[in-house]
């Protein structure tokens, strides 16, 4: 349990913003891994099978990482669109492009069929409620853009809230309603 001081406790500082726009463009290959987001384009979810060993990864790997299979070079398959969470986490701060969605949920989902996790965003859920175990459907942005943010996950179960101290779900729904009232503030929703 985290014992330090929840945020209304905290004493507020002022910090100094500068603001200077400047650009990068960054232009780089997925290389051997293009066809699981050139998959993500067609609504598809593609991960990397060992034809030694059998394991299964997503996200995809060009080799195998099995000590006994030697980098033995993967085959792709079409995975499954459904999964588990294995670990998770609340962010109260999230970069620019998702601020709008905060607290948002992080998971590490396992999709059925594979050995390894893909990390997601998760929607339509509460957070109190996310716990490793739940099983969850996995979704592709409907307008794409190639890239990992374009994966979330969603409850395809009714989501049973962890055990939680009193104190621990006091300070939890604390936090998140202050997340919430910025949000409000910030973006108007």
């Amino acid at each position: 349990m985290n014992d330090g001081p929840t945020l209304n406790n905290l004493r507020p500082e002022k910090f100094l913003i500068v603001h200077r726009p400047h650009g990068n463009m960054f232009h780089h290959s997925y290389g051997k891994t293009s066809k699981f987001f050139m998959g993500l384009l067609e609504g598809k979810l593609y991960g990397t099978k060992c034809p030694k060993c059998g394991l299964v990864y997503c996200p995809p790997r060009a080799h195998c990482f099995n000590p006994k299979c030697r980098l033995e070079e993967t085959k792709w398959v079409e995975l499954s669109k459904k999964g588990e969470v294995h670990a998770h986490t609340v962010m109260a701060i999230a970069w620019p492009s998702m601020a709008h969605l905060q607290p948002l949920v992080g998971a590490m989902v396992r999709i059925d069929g594979t050995n390894t996790c893909l990390p997601m965003t998760m929607r339509d859920i509460d957070p109190e409620k996310v716990n490793i175990g739940l099983r969850v459907n996995i979704h592709i942005e409907k307008q794409p853009k190639g890239d990992l943010l374009d994966v979330y996950a969603t409850p395809a179960e009714k989501p049973k809230a962890p055990k939680r101290t009193p104190e621990e779900l006091k300070r939890f729904r604390e936090d998140m309603e202050k997340t919430r009232a910025w949000v409000k503030k910030t973006f108007g929703k």
